[in-house]
């Protein structure tokens, strides 16, 4: 069984008034048991209706991370037989709207679930069905035969989905995390990652916070989430690293 030495950084914030701050170390990832998780991967700017949700210094940054690093990353792993795993925001037929999550996406976000996550080829008796607003995934970094998609319906894939039951069938213990947005989605399905005792490892250059209008030029917000992650969830590395590490 193939196996890397994959270089990761983690983050120590202790002593209070002097921590150690960002560390280093390398662990031995044996690829049998690697899965590759994308999370909300689409572009929510597809339809005319849904560019005002975007800001387009942001959604700049977030195309130069799909052509630049997401897509030789997913050539990569399919080249080295790892699961990629798409987990992917949905519309089941469960009054989203009249839940507290729903309330959150519409009075805070501005959309609808039940309109901005419908999809064309779902069972109209489980999900909400029309025309893609948000859930276009883009070609280059597209499913194809073979790979996993998981829809949930909360910011974590773990949260009522078959996620979990998967990697336990595919023996995965350790999941390369990448995608968006990484203080929301990213962060909780990492929260429930660690929870069930998975090596999780997010892919630092292949995410994006939620960055505010004022934070976007420098994405402090994304630089923030970050380190939390690494100072409570789980390690990061690059998808440089990661394919440096492959190539090894």
């Amino acid at each position: 069984m193939k196996s890397i030495e994959l270089p990761l950084r983690y983050n120590r914030p202790y002593p209070g008034d002097s921590p150690i701050g960002a560390s280093f170390k390398s662990m031995q990832i044996n690829l049998a048991e690697t899965a590759l998780l994308l999370i909300d991967v689409y572009h929510a700017a597809e339809k005319p209706e849904a560019k005002a949700l975007i800001n387009s210094r942001w959604d700049q940054a977030w195309w130069q991370i799909v052509d630049e690093r997401l897509t030789p990353l997913v050539r990569a792993a399919r080249q080295d037989k790892i699961p990629i795993v798409y987990v992917t925001n949905s519309s089941p037929r469960i009054e989203i709207n009249r839940s507290a999550f729903g309330s959150r996406l519409n009075e805070s976000l501005g959309f609808d679930p039940t309109v901005d996550f419908r999809e064309r080829e779902v069972n109209p008796d489980e999900f909400d069905t029309g025309e893609p607003i948000q859930l276009v995934i883009p070609p280059q970094i597209a499913r194809q035969p073979g790979d996993y998609y998981i829809r949930k319906h909360t910011y974590s894939g773990f949260f009522e989905t078959r996620l979990d039951s998967l990697l336990s069938n595919l023996g995965a213990r350790y999941l390369l995390c990448a995608g968006f947005v990484a203080d929301c989605c990213v962060f909780f399905t990492l929260g429930d990652a660690l929870f069930r005792g998975y090596q999780a490892i997010l892919l630092r250059d292949c995410t994006l916070a939620g960055d505010l209008p004022g934070e976007v030029e420098t994405f402090s917000q994304t630089q923030r989430i970050t380190q939390l992650i690494e100072s409570i969830l789980c390690p990061t590395t690059t998808s440089e690293e990661f394919l440096t590490a492959l190539a090894a």
